[in-house]
């Protein structure tokens, strides 16, 4: 199957999902990052990362490392980084 299929696929199961904003508090934002070391057959490491304005989620991004990294610790800092 290719990747537009699997787009369409998981838009229609996810269908009753929404984004929620809290229009109360739209000054606060918040971000988290997270690394997982090595994963890749290259043994590159992955990072994702979330970004929220008020109580909703607005971006999120989720890509391999481009630098090969020596052990989870420095997996999350490029992770920040990257």
């Amino acid at each position: 199957t290719g990747p537009l299929r699997r787009v369409l696929k998981y838009l229609h199961g996810t269908v009753y999902l929404s984004l929620t904003l809290d229009t109360s508090n739209l000054t606060f934002m918040h971000g988290w990052v997270d690394a997982s070391f090595a994963v890749h057959l290259d043994y590159r490491s992955h990072t994702g990362a979330v970004l929220s304005l008020g109580k909703g989620g607005v971006i999120s991004v989720s890509r391999k490392q481009r630098l090969n990294t020596k052990s989870s610790t420095e997996a999350e800092v490029v992770g920040v980084d990257d």
